[in-house]
């Protein structure tokens, strides 16, 4: 069942472990492959050694329908990204160094301090505490679901969410990048921000 998009799936996550955006067992991704029916990764396993048979199928209440791995506690979160966003088809939930730094920090990426922010991820978000795969985590991160494609969780990772599982894919490697110049920028002086004008300008053409 699902045997290419489980391949897909797998894919990216050995590219998400490559790139250095998740450690070991860290994060879960999931990609909506039908109207009743969404792949998840399996609870424990790492990233980079996940294999197509250990992922799982899971209904929209989060019973496993297919697989015999141990689905993800975070899968309510999930779950919620993708009954509020219909254009939503894949998501990816990590803990990249950079970026979870500022979540670290309680600070959201400044729009303003490179091009990539506003031109590639859009309005960015930093949510609530919430322990993860609790309903208060689904709760931190419902403000937000509508007007954002790319999360950071407070003392915990991030999420972003795409069309596509490469299309989440890429969100999140330039999340990590775009943290991960700003904070060496930091090292250097205080970082210049891109005029209000020429922000204007940005959001026009999107």
């Amino acid at each position: 069942m699902y045997e290419k998009q489980k391949e897909e799936l797998v894919e990216i996550c050995h590219l998400l472990y490559r790139r250095n955006l998740v450690a070991a067992s860290d994060g879960n991704v999931s990609v909506r492959v039908s109207d009743a029916h969404i792949l998840l990764t399996p609870s424990g396993k790492n990233k980079g050694l996940v294999r197509r048979e250990e992922i799982l199928v899971l209904d929209l209440e989060g019973a496993v329908v297919g697989g015999t791995q141990k689905p993800s506690r975070e899968y309510p979160m999930h779950r919620e990204i993708y009954r509020r966003r219909t254009d939503i088809q894949a998501v990816v939930h990590t803990h990249p160094a950079c970026a979870t730094a500022f979540a670290l920090a309680g600070k959201n990426l400044p729009e303003n301090y490179l091009i990539e922010t506003s031109m590639m991820l859009g309005a960015t978000a930093l949510a609530d505490y919430a322990a993860p795969g609790s309903p208060e985590l689904v709760d931190a991160i419902a403000p937000h679901i509508q007007s954002c494609s790319a999360i950071l969780l407070k003392n915990h990772g991030a999420l972003t969410l795409g069309a596509s599982l490469e299309d989440a894919f890429n969100r999140m490697e330039v999340l990590e990048n775009v943290a991960k110049t700003i904070l060496l920028s930091k090292v250097l002086g205080e970082p210049e921000t891109i005029a209000e004008h020429e922000m204007a300008k940005m959001r026009k053409q999107k």
